[in-house]
């Protein structure tokens, strides 16, 4: 029996001397996760502080190129800006070699593409560095060092490209305008307060063919109130995009009362100069430019390329500036039928890095349209009614390369 109780005794002494270890062991696992957590924590904290510095850095300086049209000044801003930022508690610094001067462009799938050193130059790419050879050294972690692991390194980077965008409006004022909508020809909405006398007239479809448009119902009514949706649009940005007007038709006079005369093309509203510009007036001076056009008949033929060539010079005139976004939207609610080749002058439009947007009332799809768009990487939306042709407008507006950061 004796025997039996000191072996006993002995069992229960090796139980709890295993019980020791294994506490043990479990109190450092526990120490060990809990060391690793923490410096986990401050290993995320430093990716975002990073991440927000690396992107104010990249917006600065894609402000500081699209205001200043200087690709130093650009690279300055960057590094200014990112020296007011901390991370990990230091204040965060970059050199101008960390700074990257390229350009963005669109892609079919919604994305963009920076190409580096690629003029003319729209954006800017920030390369953040801690540790690696960055200006701010890596970071010490709170118990890495006991673990035998060695101080935090991480790096991030942001393009941002804050465009400048130059839009001309390029709007057919042939005469099927002032068709109504429901795609037949010389069908006109009535009633029409501006009519003038029928007594000027032979018969009623010269009498609406010389009158003014109908206000609500007409096309070039339903082009108005979907230029004033872009206008509405495009005014939200924090830099809206200066904003040029050039319509179109043939040259002709009309065969009666009041016997008014067309040109071929006009520019109705140059492009404002950058260093006066005031949305506002811009804005106001479109939609009065439209109102006066909508006071006389709008008449003539569908002299596209007149137009489109017409758009170029005007944002590649003296008020252009290189380093902006160039793009015309192009509306009409016919086929081309006179005049060059539409495709060519777009060739001529890609050339000189301009973006042509095609919108077509009332029509099938166009051929001709959907080449122009492809060849310089526009869009082309075929509209059939008035809210249509609005969303198309919205669209376009919404589309407007303005801040991009990746």
């Amino acid at each position: 029996m004796k025997r039996s109780f000191r072996f006993q005794r002995y069992t229960d002494r090796q139980r709890h001397g295993a019980a020791h270890v294994l506490i043990a062991a479990m109190l450092f696992t526990f120490v060990l996760v809990a060391a690793m957590t923490v410096d986990f924590a401050y290993m995320q904290l430093i990716r975002t502080e990073l991440r927000t510095a690396t992107d104010a850095a990249a917006k600065a300086g894609a402000e500081a190129l699209a205001r200043t049209q200087d690709g130093n000044e650009a690279k300055a801003a960057a590094v200014q800006y990112a020296g007011l930022n901390k991370v990990g508690g230091r204040t965060y610094a970059i050199t101008t070699n960390d700074v990257t001067l390229g350009r963005v462009t669109g892609q079919t799938n919604g994305t963009w593409t920076f190409t580096a050193n690629a003029t003319p130059f729209n954006s800017v790419r920030v390369n953040a560095k801690i540790g690696n050879g960055g200006v701010t050294p890596a970071m010490d972690m709170f118990f890495a060092p006991a673990l035998g692991h060695a101080p935090f390194s991480t790096a991030a980077q942001a393009t941002a490209g804050q465009q400048e965008v130059e839009v001309c409006l390029c709007i057919d004022r042939s005469g099927s305008m002032m068709f109504d909508m429901t795609g037949n020809d010389w069908s006109y909405p009535s009633p029409n307060p501006l009519l003038y006398s029928s007594g000027f007239y032979p018969n009623s479809m010269y009498r609406n063919y010389c009158s003014p448009p109908q206000t609500t119902a007409s096309r070039w009514a339903i082009m108005r109130s979907a230029v004033n949706i872009f206008l509405d649009e495009a005014g939200q940005f924090q830099y809206p995009p200066r904003t040029a007007l050039v319509t179109w038709s043939s040259a002709m006079t009309l065969p009666y009362h009041p016997y008014t005369s067309y040109t071929l093309v006009d520019t109705d509203y140059n492009l404002p100069a950058a260093g006066s510009f005031v949305w506002s007036t811009n804005r106001t001076a479109i939609e009065n430019v439209i109102a006066t056009r909508s006071n006389s008949a709008i008449g003539g033929g569908t002299t596209l390329s007149a137009g489109l060539d017409r758009a170029v010079s005007v944002l590649m005139g003296a008020n252009g500036r290189a380093l902006s976004s160039k793009v015309i939207i192009l509306l009409t609610d016919g086929q081309w039928n006179a005049g060059r080749d539409p495709v060519l002058a777009a060739q001529d439009a890609a050339a000189a890095g301009i973006t042509v947007h095609c919108v077509s009332m009332m029509t099938s799809t166009q051929a001709t349209l959907t080449q122009v768009a492809a060849i310089t990487g526009g869009q082309y939306y075929a509209t059939q009614n008035a809210a249509q042709l609005q969303q198309a407008f919205r669209d376009l507006a919404k589309q407007l390369p303005i801040v991009l950061t990746d």
